[in-house]
């Protein structure tokens, strides 16, 4: 076969296969979804001065995450479910009723069954029941952890939103890097001294009537979950290093002598002759401060994320409209004004400033309505986000 007979076929061979793929996509139903291409970035300002000139609430206001939809994590996470479903049994596996399991298997038991456990069974699977396995597996964080600690900057998926795959398409879905056109803009924010990108990603959604279609989820930047709780409350010290403060505590207490009591008192008095100590009247406090709540409303993400929220985009007509309501989370130090007598002189005393780190919340709700194609920015005195909505074949009302 000549060169020219084989590039020949090849062309050929090259449409053929697109017309079979056109032929596919043309007797795929047509549900009449209106799908757009939408490209988010979003950075923050890393010289922002500590003055704060809107006066944004303490309080952290959760979102409700349970009726939104997820595009990252499905990018993000590794599911290994279906591969150890798919490892042979191990030998000797020995199945129990799960209802007994705790009466049958004595502690003696349970100890056998984790020393007999070697580096050569790893390529095997225990029964789900059995006491090994759960707890095991549970404990290779470096393999099945449920939390990721950050989240990539850019985020992109395998499709280019052919009509084909948007007539097959459930759900929305990441697109190839290919299609993003923010990445000049990227760059110019990454060169700057002053700004650092958190995210930057496209995907293809159908887009419905307002209050019609699901909130798009978004977060980047580092988990914080394991140092603050989602209110902005340093996480909790666990009842052993409670019990360990409190033996601490009556040590010094039974340590405590009349003469430390009386060198105390002295202390304070001179600070006092000497302009050095003054009560503060905590009956006019900030009321600014934030409260922990009892219990989280429903729907509060499980992670606390340094930027997080949800991007709402539906038609009223024929006009697109985006609703945001993001937050970018920032560690403060919040110095509580309301402090009795007693305390203000045990602080003072121990030399404590009674300071506290406490996980700021800074929102960014505004409501738009927009044209596709063009760049819309929404602005923040704490970072930014940058969304354009791009038409696709399947765009139109049909």
């Amino acid at each position: 076969m000549t060169f020219f007979t084989r590039c020949g076929f090849l062309a050929l061979v090259a449409v053929l296969l697109s017309l079979s793929s056109q032929a596919i996509a043309e007797e795929l139903p047509d549900r009449g979804y209106r799908w757009f291409e939408v490209e988010v970035l979003v950075f923050r300002y890393t010289d922002v001065e500590n003055a704060d000139p809107e006066q944004f609430p303490k309080q952290v206001v959760p979102f409700n995450a349970a009726a939104s939809r997820d595009l990252l994590n499905d990018r993000l996470q590794l599911n290994l479910t279906g591969f150890i479903n798919a490892l042979p049994l191990c030998e000797g596996t020995r199945g129990w009723v799960p209802a007994l399991r705790q009466q049958m298997l004595s502690p003696r038991l349970l100890l056998d069954e984790y020393a007999s456990f070697s580096a050569d069974s790893l390529a095997c699977r225990r029964l789900p029941h059995l006491p090994l396995v759960a707890s095991w597996y549970e404990g290779q964080q470096e393999i099945l952890s449920d939390t990721l600690h950050a989240v990539p900057v850019t985020i992109s998926g395998r499709k280019t939103g052919t009509r084909e795959e948007l007539l097959q398409a459930e759900i929305p879905f990441t697109v190839h890097i290919d299609n993003f056109r923010f990445r000049q803009l990227r760059q110019n924010f990454e060169r700057r001294r002053d700004t650092e990108v958190l995210l930057h990603t496209a995907w293809m959604q159908p887009v419905f009537n307002q209050n019609v279609g699901r909130k798009i989820r978004l977060f980047a930047g580092e988990n914080l979950s394991e140092q603050f709780d989602y209110a902005g409350f340093p996480i909790e010290n666990t009842a052993r290093e409670e019990l360990m403060q409190s033996l601490q505590l009556a040590r010094n207490a039974q340590e405590t002598t009349n003469e430390d009591v009386f060198a105390s008192i002295d202390f304070v008095f001179n600070a006092i002759d000497n302009n050095e100590f003054a009560f503060a009247d905590y009956r006019n406090a900030e009321n600014d401060l934030p409260v922990r709540p009892i219990q989280q409303p429903a729907g509060t993400p499980e992670n606390v994320w340094e930027f997080d929220g949800l991007l709402d985009i539906y038609l009223i007509g024929n006009y697109l409209h985006i609703n945001t309501d993001f937050s970018l989370r920032e560690v403060i130090t919040l110095n509580p004004a309301v402090r009795t007598p007693e305390e203000q002189l045990q602080d003072f005393i121990s030399e404590s400033d009674n300071s506290l780190e406490f996980l700021r919340a800074y929102p960014l709700r505004q409501l738009r309505r927009v044209i596709s194609h063009q760049t819309h920015y929404f602005d923040h005195p704490n970072f930014g986000v940058v969304i354009e909505i791009r038409r696709t074949p399947l765009s139109a009302r049909r």
